[in-house]
Formats: C-alpha cells, structure tokens, sequence
C-alpha cells in the first residue's frame, strides 16, 4: 500500500474512492474506472491511454489526464478525471487474469 501515485512507480495499482475503483498499469500507461455498485456510469468506464496523473493521493480526490480514443482525437484533446475522496491505493494482483477487481453487472441486461 502506498498513500499516492505519481506515474513513476510502474507496475499495477488499484485506486479505490468513495464510489468507485480506478485500475492503473503504470507498465502500459492505461487507467480504467470500475464503477461501484451505486455509482453512476460515466465515459470514462474503459480502459484509456493515460497522460497524466496530476494528483493521486489518499485522503484528496483524484485528477489525472487520458488520451481520447482514435475516433475522437479530431475533436477531442484529451480526457480527464476528478475522482471521489481516494480511500486506498494497493498493488493489483498481477496475475494477468484480473481477478482483483469484480466485473459490474450491465444494468441493461
């Protein structure tokens, strides 16, 4: 466990807020939002390149900075997330088959 992310660290962390789980492989450069079970769906619930992290730190919100995907790069410059208050910031199991983070039901089905 660690009390904040800065990019450097490499390796695969799980930063978990008040509402959500945000998975970020600092190898790969990538975050993905897990939204809880009572968080509303955002556009940022996939998997983005990552740009920045402008600040990860327990006990504050989240801010950092995503590449669009090719389809919206024309129009879009980038994304970014404020997240809730984190509450924790652990190393992901690295086993390659992601069982540390549950898949979230899709409410349309």
């Amino acid at each position: 466990m660690t009390d904040s992310l800065t990019g450097a660290e490499g390796g695969r962390w799980l930063v978990t807020t008040i509402g959500s789980t945000h998975r970020f492989d600092l190898e790969a450069m990538t975050v993905t939002r897990i939204p809880g079970k009572d968080s509303a769906s955002t556009v940022n619930d996939q998997t983005r390149p990552l740009i920045e992290i402008v600040h990860c730190t327990v006990g504050a919100r989240g801010y950092w900075l995503m590449s669009p995907e090719l389809d919206d790069s024309e129009f879009v410059e980038h994304f970014w997330h404020l997240s809730s208050m984190i509450q924790s910031i652990e190393p992901a199991i690295d086993d390659g088959l992601d069982r540390d983070i549950a898949p979230r039901p899709d409410p349309e089905r």
